[in-house]
């Protein structure tokens, strides 16, 4: 390839790369006012008496508050897994320097043993024991090597004592800082503990409100509403952005694809779960703090707190197809992300006034529910 056509290469792959990426700009200013719109639009669903608005809106703080704790806690274990690694490396360090040390040491103390015995002066002595001229050449070349052989061992102790003086410094730096992220540790735990008292507050609170079952059942009509109003601003805006590309479509993964989080299934598409309502997804009860993953390859088109759903992330895999984790304890991705098949894009909890820790979890075609169990490989 001549110089001129590398170059116009050059010239067409940034050419590219600034279509591209202001492309990508433009589609996260879309999603961000579609975000926008989307909150306008769950405000402007009414159904609850302004008790139960208050104790929603109260409980939505507790949440996100508890999520923002949550991940200043995993930041702050994340620091302190990383500095247990640094010190582990600088104690390996200081354990091999030391060992070099007393090698060197005792190297020295045999050279210095050595010179002892053969006096203050060295050469002399060495050359009134040689009678051949061509030996006391030889003599004072190596007696030179000797000289020039014990200095740099010297200098290498020296430098020896300097590295171990460094790495020592280092380890009590490390101490520090662990010292330090443990006691903010402490501190975020305490918060998070109060936290999770005042939503426990305001979740009796509720209860209290919805007393009956057709209360209930209103409740959870609210609630879906509100899911489909996101669902259906979702679709809209989906026309206006960048599809996903794959070198595999979702279509073709079905059955094959993972379960989004190792857990127990205990609610399934297609259940009653009150009168006149059935489940449209799955509920997979999980430890706090499971991982949950992407089932494929997409991008996040919303990820925020949706009332009865908590901390929700919805990924558009393109050709119609979404799908949707709610109830988290936190977000690991932000609305506009690209996610890869399998990326950690949450953490399991019980956002949206659930008591148990669990996930919900949904795939759509074209806004309608189906059943993940034909998308999903048999086993999770």
């Amino acid at each position: 390839m001549t110089v001129f056509l590398r170059a116009l290469v050059a010239i067409l792959l940034l050419s590219i790369t600034a279509i591209v990426s202001a492309s990508e700009k433009e589609d996260r200013q879309k999603l961000k006012q579609v975000g926008s719109d989307i909150l306008k639009l769950e405000q402007s669903i009414q159904g609850d008496n302004k008790e139960q608005q208050q104790l929603a809106r109260e409980l939505k703080k507790t949440e996100l508050a508890s999520a923002e704790i949550n991940s200043q806690i995993r930041q702050i274990e994340q620091k302190l897994s990383g500095l247990g690694s640094e010190l582990k490396k600088l104690q390996q360090q200081q354990a091999a320097l030391e060992q070099s040390r007393m090698e060197q040491q005792e190297l020295i103390a045999r050279q210095v043993t050595a010179a002892y015995r053969l006096g203050n002066e060295e050469s002399i002595k060495l050359l009134l024991n040689q009678e051949d001229p061509n030996k006391i050449s030889r003599t004072l070349k190596y007696y030179d090597y000797f000289l020039n052989a014990r200095a740099e061992k010297l200098n290498q102790y020296l430098k020896t004592i300097e590295e171990l003086k460094a790495v020592e410094q280092g380890i009590a730096n490390r101490h520090a800082a662990l010292a330090a992220n443990r006691i903010d540790l402490a501190d975020q735990q305490q918060k998070l503990a109060e936290s999770h008292r005042l939503r426990s507050e305001v979740l009796t609170r509720l209860d209290r409100q919805i007393s009956s079952s057709q209360q209930s059942l209103a409740k959870l009509k609210n609630e879906r509403k509100r899911l489909e109003s996101v669902l259906k601003a979702l679709e809209e805006s989906l026309a206006k952005l960048t599809a996903p590309a794959s070198t595999e479509p979702f279509a073709k993964r079905k059955g094959k694809l993972p379960w989004p989080v190792s857990g127990k299934l205990t609610q399934y598409f297609g259940a009653t779960r009150t009168a006149d309502i059935t489940w449209n997804g799955w509920l997979l009860k999980a430890n706090e703090g499971t991982d949950v993953h992407a089932i494929h390859h997409g991008r996040i088109i919303f990820s925020d707190y949706l009332r009865g759903h908590g901390l929700l992330v919805i990924i558009d895999h393109g050709d119609g197809y979404m799908s949707l984790y709610a109830h988290n304890q936190v977000m690991l991705k932000v609305t506009g992300d690209w996610i890869r098949a399998g990326e950690v894009v949450a953490k399991v909890g019980n956002s949206g006034g659930q008591r148990d820790h669990a996930l919900y979890f949904e795939i759509r075609h074209n806004g309608r529910p189906t059943n993940p169990k034909y998308w999903l490989t048999s086993k999770g």
